[in-house]
């Protein structure tokens, strides 16, 4: 999905959740493995060892409260994923903060892959004047993860 960042300026919104960097790796193993081992079923150190190396250009924990809510990891071009909602989080609220976070690097467009199953965020990001763009499908022998919480970034890292 993806939006002109006009689009989505126009619909600020800033619930209460902070943004910072997410610190270098091993340190923010710990919280992100619990979030993805959470999410699904899985850690993914490795995939965040290789972001935090310096491919990803913002790497940001979303937190509330001082407790982590999500991360996010957002290019330079505004491409948004990979995005992790804590299960005890606002999914709303960590959308729209990630996609601030967004906004702020100048991107003139910004983009997500959304699953259909992550239904809060797709209206979300519809209501922020998202479309799809490039609809893809993903096809399991067996179920796994929860896709309301988890945008990956693209097709290949999942």
């Amino acid at each position: 999905m993806a939006a002109p960042a006009q689009v989505v300026a126009q619909n600020p919104a800033d619930a209460g959740y902070d943004i910072s960097p997410i610190a270098p790796w091993p340190e923010s193993g710990e919280w992100t493995g619990r979030i993805d081992q959470e999410l699904l079923g899985f850690r993914r150190d490795m995939h965040h060892q290789f972001l935090l190396g310096g491919v990803a250009a913002r790497a940001v924990r979303i937190e509330h409260a001082g407790r982590a809510a999500g991360y996010a990891y957002i290019s330079a071009r505004g491409h948004v994923g990979p995005l992790a909602i804590a299960p005890d989080a606002d999914a709303k609220t960590v959308v729209t903060t990630a996609l601030r976070c967004a906004l702020e690097g100048g991107a003139r467009r910004v983009s997500m892959l959304v699953p259909g199953r992550a239904d809060v965020v797709m209206q979300t990001a519809l209501a922020l004047g998202f479309r799809i763009e490039v609809p893809l499908v993903l096809m399991a022998w067996r179920p796994f993860g929860n896709w309301c919480n988890y945008l990956p970034s693209d097709p290949g890292f999942m």
